[in-house]
């Protein structure tokens, strides 16, 4: 082979491997961009908090889906590692997110229903918009940024999501809002289906949530 062929060959070799690169670079960029572009998808979050004050009545006397049966209490999520359990006691990463206006509130009507009844006492009720975060990457809501301070509520609050919604709650209600001087806990990681209400309670006081899609 003469010296003008083989380097024709050689020089038609590395064009080829030129576009190979340059279409792998391409098909690489191309495939971050969408990524990038992808938006995480946003939700409204509305939670009602209430002080029980009898414990005779039940969820269902609301109209409100009772999630708290001992086969969902023990059903563990696909995408857990291990049983739901309260939250590991952290400093975690803290965000604000915009208020849900009260147009956009679904529990209104159950709000009036139990400031009604003598057995339930309404404490807060809030709603915020914020994406959903992987569950590694969860952002808690601190309480105080919610609610008014006679409210008695402490705590923080996240919503993550892996296969499934998971709402997380670590919630005190102290003796100024129970008025005898108690403190009660409400510590819990709740999987959660959206546009749906459930009921997550403790002896003394309870909440009541719905996380809806956000269409903006």
């Amino acid at each position: 082979m003469s010296h003008s062929a083989f380097f024709t060959r050689l020089g038609a070799r590395q064009r080829k491997l030129g576009v190979a690169v340059l279409l792998t670079a391409f098909m690489s960029v191309s495939s971050a961009v969408a990524q990038q572009a992808t938006p995480i998808q946003t939700y409204d979050v509305e939670l009602l908090i209430f002080r029980n004050l009898s414990g005779r009545e039940t969820p269902e006397s609301w109209g409100v889906e009772a999630a708290g049966d001992e086969q969902q209490k023990l059903e563990i999520p696909e995408d857990d590692l291990e049983p739901a359990a309260p939250p590991p006691i952290v400093a975690p990463p803290d965000a604000s997110f915009p208020p849900l206006p009260a147009a956009k509130m679904k529990l209104t009507a159950i709000e009036d229903s139990l400031r009604r009844s003598r057995a339930y006492q309404p404490v807060a009720h809030i709603g915020w918009t914020q994406p959903g975060y992987a569950r590694n990457a969860a952002k808690f809501i601190p309480v105080n940024a919610l609610v008014s301070a006679t409210s008695g509520l402490q705590g923080q609050i996240a919503l993550s999501r892996g296969r499934y919604l998971h709402l997380t709650l670590d919630l005190v209600l102290d003796g100024a809002a129970t008025g005898d001087g108690s403190r009660y806990v409400l510590r819990q990681t709740r999987r959660m289906r959206s546009n749906e209400r459930h009921y997550i309670d403790s002896p003394k006081f309870g909440v009541i949530a719905v996380i809806t899609p956000s269409t903006g």
